[in-house]
């Protein structure tokens, strides 16, 4: 006799029962009327549980929902249906993933009677494909991340090369060229006493207002390559503001505005900060050609000195703010993008920050840290 002819239902059930993987059958009502030990054991229902109910009875709405087109599916084509991943959620809350099979058993008559389903836990997979994602992903952007940082190394030294280089070419540029200024300078101031026309006056106003421009271009080469170690000592900060102003031509149509207290004191090098504000106090008056408020104003900050310096021009373009401090970048025509760089270094060589606060459209502003007097309150 066929041995196969012997088996009863219960006999194939404990043979299902022993298969690791989880199995289950369902009626064309969607009930499970089979399940065996390893569905029960990653479910978290025993078996008396589960016969006889629909997924609607364990598993949340979008769950069963997801399973219930996926029987319809099946018992309506007939026609396996391989599911490589889904979600399902236990009797305590946690979440497997699955991949599941979904195979037609017909009866006699070649109906589809039953939906057999036979699953593979996949989560551990899942959570270890997820992890070697993340792991990838953390590597590409440390990889990228010591990319950028060795190109901007790159960058840094090829600028401090050229910086070098600059440093070597100011110190003899100064002395060859502020000769030859110098005596134009004089020669001019001697014309200046005789009786010329009006034309010619204007003539010799433009010869010294190039003679500035030029000098000061050479004094910005000689301070940015040679910055000396501080000489500190407590200073009155409204002083140093007033010798920053002072040292630049302001123009009539320019209104100054300064505010300082004359308690407020600095422990810096006064010669060092007043060159370094005079700097931005110069990009604050060529902001506004023409005309407008320049304002400076200096109080006690929590640990520091504050002070910020702002004008009524048209700001800094979004693009250009994060650059304006690099050296050898300028917007201006006749600049030499040394100003503000040699600003920032000579604040900082005193233990300052300065740093760009304003807004396009709205004028440029820059605020200034500075270190307490040490006898002072902090």
């Amino acid at each position: 006799m066929d041995f196969t002819a012997q088996m009863s239902p219960e006999f194939l059930a404990a043979i299902v029962d022993h298969v690791a993987r989880p199995i289950f059958v369902k009626d064309r009502d969607y009930r499970f009327v089979l399940v065996n030990r390893a569905l029960c054991h990653m479910l978290g229902y025993s078996r008396a549980q589960m016969l006889g109910k629909t997924d609607y009875d364990f598993f949340p709405q979008v769950e069963a929902d997801f399973f219930r087109a996926k029987d319809l599916e099946m018992f309506s084509t007939g026609a396996v249906v391989s599911i490589e991943e889904e979600r399902i959620t236990d009797a305590s809350g946690e979440l497997h993933i699955l991949a599941t099979v979904k195979v037609p058993y017909r009866d006699s008559s070649e109906r589809v009677s039953y939906l057999v389903g036979i699953i593979d836990d996949i989560t551990r997979v899942k959570r270890a494909e997820d992890a070697l994602r993340q792991a990838n992903e953390e590597l590409e952007r440390r990889v990228a991340e010591r990319t950028a940082e060795l190109a901007a190394a790159q960058q840094a030294l090829l600028r401090r090369e050229r910086l070098a280089m600059l440093g070597q070419l100011a110190g003899g540029l100064a002395h060859q060229l502020r000769n030859p200024l110098g005596a134009i300078s004089n020669a001019q101031a001697l014309l200046r006493k005789a009786d010329l026309a009006e034309s010619h006056r204007l003539a010799l106003q433009v010869i010294d207002e190039e003679v500035r421009r030029a000098d000061r271009t050479i004094a910005d080469l000689l301070d940015y390559a040679r910055v000396r170690p501080p000489e500190r000592r407590s200073v009155v900060a409204r002083e140093v503001l007033e010798g920053a102003i002072g040292q630049e031509r302001v123009p009539e149509r320019i209104s100054v505005v300064l505010e300082a207290e004359p308690e407020v004191r600095a422990w810096i090098d006064p010669q060092q900060v007043q060159s370094a504000l005079g700097n931005v106090v110069r990009n604050a008056i060529e902001a506004m050609p023409d005309g407008g408020t320049l304002r400076v104003r200096a109080a006690n900050g929590p640990g520091c000195v504050q002070i910020v310096i702002s004008d009524s021009g048209q700001g800094v373009d979004a693009q250009d703010a994060p650059r304006l401090f690099d050296p050898l970048v300028t917007t201006k025509p006749l600049g030499i993008g040394l100003g503000l760089s040699t600003a920032r270094n000579l604040i900082e060589n005193q233990g300052g920050t300065i740093r760009y606060t304003g807004s396009p459209g709205h004028g440029a502003e820059f605020t200034v840290e500075l270190p307490l007097t040490p006898s002072d309150p902090k």
